[in-house]
């Protein structure tokens, strides 16, 4: 089978040569014009998330690297970050006449991505509307079926793909060369082979952040992976760590400070220490540029991966916050959970945390395989013990491609799947699924109980109010789905057209049968990858 694959990945290469030889000869005849879009929000429930004071770094990669590789006419419509509504949004796409339209979407955000494009399709018929993010990502055939105004499908990581099917729209030439697409051919979706993942991130050029408005916030990515195998995540980067050199990011944040002077740098990386030489050499590198002089900076982690003298040069570099997923106070969902850690590793993390004096953020997920009112209040004890400078709870959504999707579509571990309507698929107060030990109201007031116990009993009676101040509107429709007992969300979401649903509903549902299959499917891909990306030596891959 290796000796197959290989003559397979030779033969794609080829192909792949072969058209750009072509673009190179005919490239000319057209300058492609594209719209790269983060669609609005229907309803403000995550403040953080709806109204996020960052672009999306996904939609920059992608423009800088079509910029940087052909010659293409380009423009990014964040309508989250530019607070568009619907109007706006399909507004300013048509004013720029695009050819194609990209659009991202995680799970929650797929039915507002088929909507615009919907509108897009009816004013600019001839227009090419492109999906991507890791919903077409999981289910690819189910995510055209469900949306016709979805002319193409970018599944796994987009910039290489997005550049090919530039160039073969410019010569109008067909998509089945470009590897990682699916697409409508005479009445049919086409998939094509998987696309493989860029090894070496240093040859990604920086995201094209000027086409943003200014921000206050950058996300920036110094690698791209994660080990581990978290039954929550589908882990849409892979299980090899792909990691760009200290000198690149740093490059990186330099020119977002000088060029754009925010006030606060947040590493989007899974796991920013999977390389623990590495990221000290990089937090070094931090100090030595006074950039924590000059913004505040946070990084996500993972309790395995820190130890004293990691937050040791923390501190010295000024961090503003090192965040650790948690996830469960109950030993034996931890055991289970794929994430290769116990309630030991917790412990000892986050005591060092606090000993060398950094701020500790913490991810809670309620709702974990079998979960129980004992487990649940283990959690909620656990929260209350590590004391950290900002909790965070979240109830445990089905989102495609995971192996929760996968048990709550065969109806194991407790959970019950109650909907692939996507839009309640919203990890802090969605309506997604149901649990069998447990009423889904029962785990809504344990996690009001947890934010409460962890700042009362902790005697942070102002910081208490200046959390709920700042998520007053996800509290209030928290509340109000508990007191009129309701399992939905969607009533509560009054920013939708009212020509939503019946613009995008074409009577497809997608199947318990297609969660199930999605998450063996992604898990053979993944494993691939890794052996592949091994083979180059990026083997920061975990032993769990």
């Amino acid at each position: 089978m290796p000796v197959v694959a290989s003559l397979l990945m030779i033969f794609w290469e080829l192909r792949k040569k072969t058209l750009y030889n072509c673009v190179a000869m005919k490239f000319d005849e057209k300058i492609v014009r594209i719209c790269l879009v983060n669609p609005p929000v229907i309803g403000v429930m995550e403040p953080w998330y709806d109204t996020p004071d960052f672009g999306r770094t996904g939609l920059a990669y992608l423009a800088g690297y079509l910029r940087h590789f052909t010659s293409v006419e380009i423009k990014i419509i964040d309508a989250k970050f530019e607070r568009l509504d619907f109007a706006q949004t399909i507004k300013r796409i048509i004013d720029f006449n695009p050819d194609i339209v990209g659009f991202t979407a995680f799970t929650n955000e797929i039915k507002p991505a088929a909507y615009t494009a919907t509108k897009i399709k009816q004013a600019l018929s001839s227009c090419i509307t492109v999906i991507g993010g890791v919903h077409v990502t999981a289910i690819p055939k189910e995510t055209l079926m469900e949306f016709f105004a979805f002319d193409i499908g970018v599944i796994g990581e987009g910039e290489q793909t997005l550049l090919e099917l530039c160039n073969a729209v410019a010569i109008g030439g067909s998509y089945r060369d470009i590897a990682g697409v699916i697409y409508r051919e005479e009445g049919r979706l086409v998939i094509t082979p998987p696309r493989a993942r860029i090894a070496d991130q240093d040859s990604i050029p920086f995201p094209a952040w000027d086409l943003l408005p200014p921000a206050k916030t950058y996300y920036i990515q110094s690698e791209r992976g994660c080990p581990f195998s978290c039954i929550f995540c589908m882990n849409p980067n892979g299980k090899v760590a792909r990691k760009r050199s200290v000198s690149n990011v740093i490059d990186e944040i330099n020119l977002l400070i000088s060029t754009f002077k925010p006030n606060r740098i947040s590493f989007g990386d899974e796991l920013f220490s999977v390389d623990m030489e590495r990221a000290k050499n990089l937090i070094d590198a931090i100090k030595v540029n006074k950039i924590g002089e000059k913004v505040k900076w946070d990084v996500q982690t993972h309790v395995h991966y820190v130890d004293y003298e990691m937050f040791l040069q923390f501190k010295a570099a000024n961090v503003d916050r090192v965040e650790l997923g948690i996830e469960t106070g109950d030993a034996e969902s931890l055991r289970k959970m794929g994430k290769g850690t116990n309630l030991g590793k917790i412990f000892a993390a986050i005591e060092a945390g606090k000993k060398a004096g950094v701020n500790i953020g913490t991810f809670f997920l309620l709702g974990q395989p079998n979960e129980t009112l004992k487990s649940l209040q283990s959690t909620v004890d656990l929260a209350v013990k590590l004391n950290p400078t900002l909790p965070m709870f979240g109830l445990m959504t089905p989102y495609p491609g995971t192996e929760v999707a996968k048990m709550a579509a065969k109806g194991e571990a407790g959970y019950k799947l109650l909907t692939t309507n996507w839009d309640e698929y919203n990890k802090q107060i969605g309506g997604a699924m149901e649990f069998a030990n447990l009423t889904r109201r029962q785990i809504e007031w344990f996690q009001v109980k947890a934010y409460l116990k962890v700042y009362l009993l902790n005697y942070r009676f102002a910081e208490l109010i200046r959390f709920v101040w700042d998520y007053r509107k996800a509290a209030f429709e928290v509340f109000k789905k508990i007191l009129f007992k309701r399992n939905s969300l969607t009533h509560s979401l009054n920013q939708k057209p009212k020509d939503y649903e019946e613009m995008i509903y074409n009577n497809y549902t997608t199947e318990k049968e297609t969660l199930i299959s999605a998450r063996d499917e992604w898990n053979d891909y993944q494993s691939n990858e890794a052996k592949r990306l091994k083979t180059l030596k990026l083997t920061t891959t975990s032993k769990y």
